[in-house]
């Protein structure tokens, strides 16, 4: 069977390493220099051009010919291995499933020649960074036109669970009719952590929404902090904020105080100005309420731009709406007025079964407890959609069916719940004040703005809104204000009508816990700035994660707070990183193992990914330590007979060695000869000739990977991993890591 990691050279015949080389790109023949371009295929794709490389790998024109069309091939970096597949294989499955002319369309993912890759949608007329790379300022009806695309590619996604995380010029992409389309959808959040080399900042500086660096979750807001960000960018050919940084807290500032548009490029229409610092306002509850309300606002721009008039038909639909209403209110009222037949009035015998009211609210409540939330939202919606204009079941069915969305973080299920309390209006109450009280709970929990305790009027049914308004200040992120509702709600004593109210107390009291215990962790160590102040930070945090209820806004405000002080870690830790590594890195070069293992071994760390990274290296430096101690004495025992050539003198014998040199057999005695002076293939065969064990083949296998024998490591690492099994997760390292 022919090994694919090798070729031969289409001018002397003789085998080409192409084990670590690029797809497309062209090694030269060791032999006689020719570059031989390197074609690949992965399983049914054949790539035919490279269309350009980003963060998580290179992105190719490629064949499918099964199906017999182009497509865009994305081969994942090497790095990103097994431990991430399944989230990427998942991910990609989600994004698979918007189906938009503003989203590129993911078509499969798969894995080949030890590399995860996804196949998608080809759109190859470029992308907005390159427009205005070539361009500097973009024409406003452009950047319109553009926004309001790819915000409809946002709204798509988001109706299908997805926000979008690194929207940026590199990520809108322009097919041959100039429609944007919209990429990486959800991918970043799990492969931008793994590029960190420094900072607080995951994302491009420029549109990465404030409430990231503010350690407050994220939502579809943030996708139109970055998309205002980008269209700020294109049409103004500036960012939206002075200074060049890569230091959260510096970056938090400038993003306090963007620039206004219009003082950076005055020949910008005042709507469109308007629109995009509404989009880039750094609060989140001052952005625009949703996708719709931000394409509205840039159709109108549009249209303002080009001179139309404002549309009539809006005010016509109105008017229209409104007769319509009064004639199904006339109707309505002649319908109950009017006597009802005996037969009308008993319900025909093929009438629907009555609804248990009491059964199915005690059900839903109970699996609210139960923390089953999916099965609660359906059985509220489902009480809610049969007991319509029945109030107050009707209204109670719905704010429960808000809070079994609030627990689960169904943001958008919440607020269609709580909208659906607001219309209902109080018309049906025969307690009008209670009417009143559950419609003005219901626009406060939706208003995202902060609730103080003195903001909840008084009410028999207040215990409930403490409740409801407590945990949407929890998935806000506003735990202090969430502590005092909370507490409030645990200490009322709801009236004996409304006695089922305190069954939630156990879940607001859970809540209530990691609230107090969230804001004891940041009052304690928001000051951390020395490396032993942050590791503390760090060590205290993970504590309390491992205490926290999971998947919880608080415990994703907590995981955030974690990637924040890793990377303050790592920035903090980089330098001195830096200098073992180096140092590494040149004693390793010069043989000497056992000063690189001390190098790596000396220096103290706490960033995960970087203690990873000495751990792999400090046990590289072990392995070859061990290597060089063991030829050596294979050498002094046993000798080597075979040729060796160094430096056009040839050898025929080795005869022993010390730590520093080689001792090469000659007619009249004995030459020394430093080690680096051999070449590392020659040393491979002399140390393969003595591996007759797992051992010695898996150290000799360590040293072939570690100075470019890719083949000979290959094979060595074969060897050793089938006869002893236990090395196959250390090998996991060298098939996803370059030397």
């Amino acid at each position: 069977m022919s090994d694919p990691n090798t070729i031969s050279c289409p001018e002397c015949g003789l085998p080409v390493d192409i084990g670590d080389a690029e797809p497309l790109s062209r090694v030269p023949c060791p032999a006689c220099g020719e570059r031989v371009r390197i074609a690949r295929s992965f399983n049914h794709f054949e790539l035919r051009e490279t269309l350009g490389t980003g963060g998580m790998g290179t992105v190719y024109r490629a064949r499918d010919t099964q199906l017999d069309r182009d497509v865009a091939l994305k081969l994942l970096r090497k790095d990103l291995g097994p431990e991430y597949a399944n989230q990427l294989q998942q991910e990609a499955r989600i994004t698979a499933s918007v189906n938009h002319p503003h989203v590129v369309q993911v078509f499969s993912f798969g894995h080949d020649h030890d590399q995860y890759y996804l196949v998608m949608e080809l759109v190859d007329r470029g992308t907005l960074d390159d427009l205005m790379a070539e361009q500097k300022k973009i024409p406003e009806a452009h950047v319109l036109r553009t926004g309001i695309d790819v915000a409809r590619g946002l709204r798509a996604a988001y109706q299908k669970g997805l926000i979008h995380r690194d929207v940026k010029p590199a990520n809108i992409l322009f097919n041959e009719e100039g429609m944007a389309k919209i990429s990486d959808f959800g991918l970043a959040g799990i492969v931008e952590p793994q590029r960190q080399t420094s900072g607080a900042i995951w994302g491009t500086p420029y549109y990465i929404a404030p409430e990231r660096l503010n350690n407050q979750p994220e939502d579809f807001r943030s996708d139109i902090y970055s998309l205002g960000a980008t269209l700020f960018h294109a049409v103004a050919g500036r960012p939206p904020f002075d200074g060049e940084t890569m230091s959260a807290s510096d970056l938090r500032t400038l993003k306090d105080n963007p620039l206004k548009l219009k003082d950076v490029a005055p020949e910008v229409s005042r709507p469109t100005a308007t629109a995009i610092a509404r989009m880039i306002a750094p609060d989140p509850r001052l952005r625009f309420a949703s996708h719709d309300a931000l394409i509205l606002a840039l159709q109108k721009s549009e249209r303002l731009l080009r001179g139309e008039p404002k549309p009539w038909s809006a005010k016509a639909a109105l008017l229209i709406a409104a007769v319509t209403l009064l004639g199904l209110i006339v109707l309505g009222w002649f319908l109950l007025a009017r006597p009802r037949a005996p037969a009308e009035a008993a319900g025909s015998i093929n009438a629907p079964p009555v609804l248990d009211i009491s059964r199915e609210f005690d059900d839903g409540r109970r699996q609210i407890i139960d923390g089953r939330y999916p099965a609660a939202r359906a059985t509220f919606a489902r009480l809610a959609s049969q007991t319509k204009n029945n109030q107050p079941i009707y209204d109670w069915a719905l704010l429960n069916q808000a809070v079994a969305a609030l627990l689960d973080q169904q943001e958008s299920l919440t607020r269609q719940a709580l909208h659906e309390v607001e219309n209902a209006g109080t018309g049906n109450f025969s307690d009008a004040s209670l009417g009143a009280f559950l419609r003005d709970t219901a626009k406060l929990a939706n208003l995202h703005s902060t609730v103080a305790l003195s903001d909840v009027p008084d009410h028999a049914a207040k215990p409930f809104a403490l409740f409801l308004l407590g945990l949407t200040d929890v998935q806000l992120g506003r735990f202090n204000d969430a502590e005092a509702l909370l507490k409030a709600f645990v200490a009322s004593q709801p009236p004996q009508s409304l006695a089922w109210i305190s069954e939630y107390k156990p879940i607001a009291r859970k809540y209530l816990a990691d609230s107090q215990a969230m804001l004891a962790w940041r009052e304690q160590h928001r000051s951390a700035k020395s490396m032993t102040e942050l590791r503390n930070a760090l060590s205290s945090l993970q504590d309390l994660i491992a205490q926290l209820q999971k998947n919880t806004a608080i415990s994703a405000e907590a995981l955030l707070a974690q990637k924040t002080l890793v990377a303050r870690l790592r920035d903090a830790e980089m330098p001195r990183w830096n200098a073992a590594l180096e140092s590494y890195r040149r004693l390793t070069a010069i043989y000497d193992f056992t000063g690189a293992a001390s190098a790596i071994r000396k220096v103290k760390l706490t960033e995960p990914s970087l203690r990873e990274t000495q751990r792999n290296c400090q046990n590289v430096a072990d392995w070859l330590a061990q290597w060089k101690a063991t030829l050596i004495n294979d050498l002094n025992t046993h000798g080597y007979t075979g040729v060796v050539v160094v430096s056009d003198t040839e050898y025929n014998e080795i005869a022993g060695a010390t730590a520093g040199k080689l001792k090469m057999r000659v007619p009249y005695g004995i030459a020394e000869i430093q080690w680096l002076k051999v070449p590392a293939p020659t040393l491979v065969t002399v140390s393969s000739s003595f591996a007759t064990d797992a051992d010695r083949q898996w150290r000799c296998g360590v040293f072939a990977w570690a100075f470019g024998q890719t083949n000979a490591a290959r094979q060595l690492f074969d060897a050793a991993c089938s006869a002893k099994p236990s090395y196959k997760e250390a090998r996991k390292f060298f098939d996803q890591t370059k030397p």
